[in-house]
Order: structure tokens, then C-alpha cells, then sequence
């Protein structure tokens, strides 16, 4: 793993174009970010993005997630592991070195996840999931007013025993990032 590791951050970089002439291909995409894996570390994925998006109007929770849990101030077996994170000179734009997950058909945990949060969050909620104690620590660090939850199948992934990560929990509201990325 630390080979994978160490080969990621070789080549990490902002340019998506250039991971792709290094022969990463992309796996994954998200409003803010795309994932990208290499044939010779496929263990591990590099996560490119950027802060902001206008097309929702909300600033990416992501690599405040990822910085909480590099600097051990979080920790949950529901976190991902992550490797590295990096910004830009502008702080626009950040790549992150992380493990790679599994995407799943099965949208019970996703529902759940969801319902859970958005009960100890105070807020109604329309999925068929239900509340359960077993990811509520998980999800505290995550209500407050600044945040808003970004639970959906696209950001609930498994792990190798089938355990459900939070590999993206939340969006930043406008106007409290430099809060947040101070």
C-alpha cells in the first residue's frame, strides 16, 4: 500500500488533462471534484477539485473533512483513510491522496446516513431511511449551522468488509468558508 501510496503522490496534480496523460483514468465524479485511479496503484485514488461551485452556490466540505481527520481532530471507522491533501497557491483548487472505495447498488446505509443526520441535525427528513445510534458519532462533528449534510449514494461508498464510509459528508454554506478555511 505505501508503494501506491508513494506513486499517487508522484504524479498528483491540479491538471486533470495531465493525470490523464500519465494514465490515470477517471472514476468517479462529483459536483466539486472528479476521482481519478492508476493502473499501478489501484488501491488508491487522487481526488481532484476545486473549492466553489456556482452552479449550486455552496463551498466544498471535502477537504475540511479531509484536514480534520489528516490532523486527528475526527476519527470514525465510517471516515475514509486519508493519505494527503494539498491546495493550490490561491486555495482554489486542492488534490487529495485517499483509499479507495466501493460503489454499491444497495442504498440502505446512504438512507440511513441521512435520516441520522438530519435527526440529530433537527430536520425533517423524506427518505426511507431511519435514524440509527450506529452512525450518530460519526455524524455529530457535522451539525452545525455552517454545514449543509451532502449524504447521498454518491457519497457513501463500502470498504473490502462491506462497512459503509462517509467519504463526502458535507457542503459549506457561502460566506462561512473563510471561517472554515481560515
Amino acid at each position: 500500500m505505501r508503494a501506491q501510496i508513494n506513486h499517487a503522490r508522484r504524479h498528483a496534480t491540479f491538471n486533470v488533462s495531465e493525470l490523464r496523460r500519465q494514465g490515470y483514468r477517471q472514476i468517479g465524479r462529483g459536483a466539486f471534484s472528479r476521482a481519478f485511479v492508476h493502473p499501478d496503484a489501484p488501491d488508491v485514488v487522487i481526488k481532484v477539485g476545486k473549492r466553489y461551485s456556482q452552479r449550486i452556490g455552496l463551498v466544498d466540505g471535502f477537504p475540511h473533512f479531509a484536514q480534520r481527520i489528516l490532523d486527528h481532530e475526527i476519527a470514525s471507522k465510517f471516515y475514509p483513510k486519508i493519505y494527503g491533501l494539498q491546495w493550490s497557491a490561491d486555495k482554489q483548487h486542492f488534490w487529495c491522496i485517499m483509499k479507495r472505495y466501493t460503489k454499491t447498488r444497495a442504498r440502505k446505509d446512504a438512507y440511513n446516513i441521512n435520516a441520522t443526520i438530519s435527526t440529530i441535525g433537527g430536520r425533517s427528513h423524506y427518505s426511507s431511511g431511519k435514524t440509527t445510534g450506529r452512525f450518530k458519532r460519526a455524524l455529530y462533528p457535522f451539525v452545525d449551522s455552517r454545514f449543509v449534510p451532502d449524504i447521498h449514494i454518491g457519497n457513501v461508498l463500502h470498504d473490502d468488509k462491506g462497512t459503509p464510509i462517509i467519504v463526502d459528508p458535507i457542503c459549506i454554506r457561502r460566506g462561512y468558508d473563510n471561517a472554515v478555511y481560515a
